[in-house]
């Protein structure tokens, strides 16, 4: 049987929750007016990057599931490189051991629920 096709916008529960992770890190230089609260910020989101990146591949209108896991890992990198050089930029210290070891230890487990795990639900 056939995958139904993939509407062109897909408004659903992922969507808002992406949405809502784009507006809350703007409004960090809205209201909370400066570059540490946007770090601060990023951060969050960098400890949930698979999952954002899961959410955020699954609301695009592409129907190949592969070619969507590609551009999540895309964003990742994405993810991970834009939050070390702007927590390099403003924060003191070892950003990169911060960086680095909030990804083996946060992005592990839920790369392996998104993405490994998931490989057996294409039957």
């Amino acid at each position: 049987m056939p995958a139904p096709s993939r509407p062109l916008i897909q408004f659903s529960l992922q969507g808002l929750l992406v949405v809502t992770a784009m507006v809350g890190i703007a409004l960090s230089f809205y209201r909370l007016a400066g570059p540490q609260a946007f770090v601060h910020y990023s951060l969050l989101l960098f400890a949930v990057g698979p999952w954002f990146a899961y959410l955020a591949s699954e609301c695009l209108p592409i129907k190949s599931r592969g070619s969507r896991i590609v551009l999540a890992n895309a964003i990742m990198l994405v993810l991970f490189v834009g939050v070390l050089k702007l927590a390099e930029s403003i924060l003191r210290g070892p950003t990169l051991i911060l960086v680095g070891m909030g990804a083996m230890l946060l992005w592990t487990p839920q790369y392996m629920i998104f993405f490994v795990w998931r490989l057996g639900d294409r039957a």
